[in-house]
């Protein structure tokens, strides 16, 4: 279907938040945070539980006040508006749907609640939700109840409905954490999808690493209420900042080393490991469990036993105990890698990472 001119490009809006702090009670939800997102961006914010990814978002949408600190829109200060007059959509994991109305009383409820003077004509909400109800793919489904939709079609239906204000900049609070994976998956690469055919600025709240790294344009990584890293996804994974947002961006590997001279040891013996900058002294190295290289030889080498195996798509996942570890290393093989349960393995390391404290 066409998009309508009011759908098409050149509406995005920028935002731009300059020193963030928020504290409830005693708690300080986020300290003095700054960041931009651009006209037309998709931005994630990706964070475990408590890190203050939630309530940025609901300082943006005006939902929640920041104790100091500026929001701006564009070049609009917003700091001060209320949620009604920022004109942003808002998606929450839960839908958040009228069980009572249909799924068109649904979409047009934004629309018909506003003031009479602001409000469209009966006639013209009818058109915005049929259109908006054939952008998400659900034409002909209007006469519903939310009970009678699956859990995917009713998250698009709170996506129509954000997007029937016509909002300025749309905000989403882990919209896909209700759903399975498979129906994730697949709303989350339509939900790109409609972002680059509405040109509309996107702000997406999840815990989730890989929903960041496929959907956005640029991953803003937060822990405790502070910002570690802002880059492009695959910046974020190939570089990350420190030892906060490479452990919780991939799956990683820790392995306590003594550094001479940029030589690392582990146990006592010299691994085929060199790590330039480091100063000498105990320190800890980190490595993805696809960055190894098997080996014959016990020289140089970390040796495990073989504790798990588990097929994946052209892979083998494989845990290995090493003594003085506390957990398995956890190693991606090649499908026909010669391991077996109870084996002894030797493996290298080969693009080691050392982080400063």
């Amino acid at each position: 279907m066409a998009l309508r001119p009011r759908f098409r490009r050149g509406r995005a809006l920028s935002i731009k938040l300059d020193n963030i702090s928020k504290s409830f009670g005693t708690y300080a939800a986020l300290h003095d945070v700054s960041l931009e997102a651009k006209d037309g961006e998709f931005l994630a914010l990706l964070g475990p539980s408590g890190s203050g990814k939630t309530t940025l978002l609901r300082i943006i949408a005006g939902l929640e006040f920041p104790d100091s600190g500026s929001v701006f829109f564009g070049d609009e200060d917003v700091t001060d508006l209320k949620a009604a007059a920022r004109r942003v959509g808002f998606v929450f994991q839960h839908y958040a749907l009228f069980r009572h109305m249909t799924v068109s009383d649904n979409v047009a409820f934004g629309l018909a609640v506003r003031r009479r003077r602001d409000r469209p004509p009966k006639s013209e909400i009818k058109r915005r939700v049929e259109e908006l109800l054939e952008l998400v793919q659900l034409g002909g489904l209007g006469d519903r109840f939310p009970a009678q939709l699956s859990g995917g079609q009713r998250q698009r239906i709170a996506l129509a409905r954000a997007l029937a204000v016509e909002p300025r900049l749309l905000l989403l609070d882990e919209p896909f954490g209700a759903l399975d994976a498979k129906v994730r998956k697949d709303l989350r690469r339509w939900l790109r999808t409609l972002h680059d055919s509405m040109g509309v600025t996107s702000v997406f709240v999840t815990h989730d690493q890989e929903e960041a790294l496929e959907l956005a344009d640029r991953v803003v990584v937060m822990d405790y209420g502070r910002i570690e890293q802002v880059a492009r996804p695959r910046t974020i994974y190939d570089r990350p900042e420190n030892a906060f947002v490479y452990d919780f961006v991939g799956d990683s590997n820790r392995l306590p080393v003594t550094i001479t001279g940029g030589q690392a040891s582990f146990a006592g013996r010299p691994l085929a490991i060199k790590i330039d900058g480091a100063p000498d002294g105990p320190a800890e190295i980190r490595f993805r469990p696809h960055e190894v290289r098997l080996t014959p030889s016990a020289d140089g080498a970390l040796e495990g036993r073989i504790t798990l195996i588990l097929p994946r798509a052209g892979t083998l996942r494989v845990e290995a105990e090493v003594d003085g570890l506390p957990r398995p290393v956890e190693l991606d093989l090649p499908a026909d890698a010669p391991v077996t349960h109870g084996a002894q393995i030797r493996f290298v390391p080969t693009e080691p990472r050392f982080f400063a404290s």
